[in-house]
């Protein structure tokens, strides 16, 4: 199909007209690449005799960042491409530069504005407002007539466009927005982030900054894996025993300092996990040099993989129940949003109360004296074991609502002659839930659970109220980097990993769901 008309193919060579606007798409493309270029050799301009590289390349990140750069690369390797079809005089590449001349006077305007309202204050005139943004008038015109002659002068091009490339060019148009919105408040930030943590930046303090490369990701993911054999009793030369009666293992750094290798002490290594090997004569240490970076980063994917299936669980089953018809489903589904309603710091400090490790506390009374599942008083808050599991019911209780609500405005899309077609064929409830119910719900699934992933990986604030430094989530210990250990470098390089792990979990449910083919 072709969208409007077909273009008639030119009688000659190139016009005139159309030769000069392919020479502007040009010289806009050598401009983009041109902007890269000087900013690098103003970068290497400004370097001092004595200057290391490190210490240019972090000038030239905190002066242009990485986003812009890589953003002019990319808008001039299009104009580039665009300006060579525009010399082969192709219908389609006239539609795209119609619709970037567009968005290019769309900008112009913009910036005149801008320009002439800050040129009309410095002055105190029209007059001074006038001149400064008259650059932009002119490149406004320059460019809204190329655009004219291309709105009435595509018969002269070559080729059609059909209906799919029309479509897909609309699309890029109505993205256009949405994309300049997500670089600006979303990846300059992250750009940001990601240079603060190539430095040793100190948190609120005047102290210089210098580029340490990934030095902090070398000691935030440093991790190495030794085999250690046991002490040996210097009579039989069997493994020597402790007091206990097992077998004693040197420490690590005694180890390896035993070896002449101080490498293990000064990086500072310590062991995060042990596994015995048969025979018990050896054992594998795995090593971290950031101990509580990967307490961290476990007591987060516990707490998010076992709250979020629980709350996909039990939201499910809300869901199918409130979906059905029955006498007070309006309230139900009202008295349904209460807990996800109330503030998470406040429903994280009544759970405090009522987990005290006493019979003041609810939870313990009821487990001793209602249902005597336990004997005495749990510390739900104190005991290492039962941190996470406490934390991870509070979580469930609160935000499996948000979960239900997403799954019921799934379900009530799905249309309802497909379930009495089931029941004419005879298949029976469990069957349709299967067949019928989740693979039509798995698209809205896989955003339930990418909402509520997001969340849990970043939680904050039930970490912080209910446990305090007592154990870290990725998001606790990223803050107590920052503001107690003041390390906005080091913090920087945490946040980042936090970035990579979401990222992760999202397109392993893209693809594990198969959402990018519905």
């Amino acid at each position: 199909m072709v969208a409007q008309a077909e273009s008639r193919p030119s009688s000659g060579g190139i016009s005139l007209p159309a030769l000069l606007i392919a020479l502007l798409f040009l010289a806009m493309a050598v401009a983009c690449f041109g902007v890269i270029v000087t900013n690098v050799l103003q970068t290497l301009n400004g370097r001092l005799p004595d200057e290391d590289t490190g210490t240019t390349l972090l000038r030239f990140l905190n002066s242009y960042g990485l986003v812009i750069p890589i953003v002019l690369a990319g808008v001039g390797a299009f104009m580039f491409g665009l300006s060579l079809r525009l010399f082969r005089m192709q219908a389609q590449a006239a539609a795209w530069g119609q619709q970037f001349l567009l968005w290019i006077l769309v900008v112009c305007a913009v910036l005149f504005i801008q320009q002439f309202s800050a040129g009309a204050n410095a002055a105190g005139s029209l007059g001074g407002g006038l001149a400064a943004a008259l650059p932009f008038a002119f490149a406004g015109v320059i460019f809204g007539g190329a655009y004219w002659w291309l709105m009435n002068n595509k018969h002269v091009y070559r080729g059609q466009e059909t209906l799919m490339e029309a479509s897909a060019r609309s699309a890029w148009n109505l993205l256009l927005p949405t994309i300049a919105v997500m670089v600006l408040v979303a990846l300059r930030p992250l750009e940001a982030t990601f240079i603060t943590s190539l430095t040793d930046r100190t948190f609120a303090s005047g102290r210089p900054t210098s580029f340490v490369g990934f030095d902090n990701y070398a000691a935030l993911l440093g991790v190495r894996v030794d085999t250690i054999p046991c002490e040996r009793d210097e009579a039989t030369g069997a493994c020597a025993l402790d007091r206990n009666g097992n077998i004693d293992f040197p420490s690590e750094r005694a180890y390896f300092e035993s070896l002449g290798d101080p490498t293990y002490r000064d990086l500072g290594f310590d062991d995060i996990w042990t596994i015995p090997l048969p025979g018990g004569e050896s054992q594998i240490v795995v090593s971290a040099r950031d101990e509580i970076f990967f307490d961290a980063i476990g007591n987060t994917l516990v707490f998010t993989v076992f709250s979020v299936t629980l709350e996909l669980l039990l939201g499910l089953g809300i869901a199918l129940i409130i979906n059905s018809k029955f006498r007070g489903r309006g309230l139900m589904r009202a008295a349904m949003l209460v807990p996800w309603a109330i503030p998470t710091v406040v429903s994280a400090r009544l759970w405090e109360i009522m987990l005290r490790d006493n019979q003041s506390g609810v939870i313990n009374h009821f487990f001793t004296q209602v249902i005597p599942l336990f004997s005495t008083s749990q510390a739900w808050l104190a005991n290492a074991s039962l941190e996470i599991p406490a934390l991870i019911a509070v979580d469930v209780w609160k935000t499996t609502p948000f979960m239900a609500l997403i799954l019921l405005a799934g379900l009530q899309v799905i249309p309802s002659d497909i379930y009495e077609a089931a029941d004419v064929d005879g298949a029976n409830k469990f069957r349709q839930f299967f067949s019928l119910t989740l693979p039509l719900l798995r698209p809205t699934i896989a955003v339930a659970l990418v909402f509520r992933t997001l969340d849990a990986v970043r939680v904050f604030d039930v970490f912080n109220v209910l446990l305090g430094d007592r154990a870290f989530s990725l998001a606790t210990y990223n803050y107590n980097t920052l503001v107690l250990d003041r390390e906005a470098g080091y913090a920087s390089a945490v946040g980042v990993v936090i970035f990579v792990i979401i990222l992760i979990f999202t397109v392993a449910y893209v693809r594990i769901l198969g959402v990018n083919a519905e």
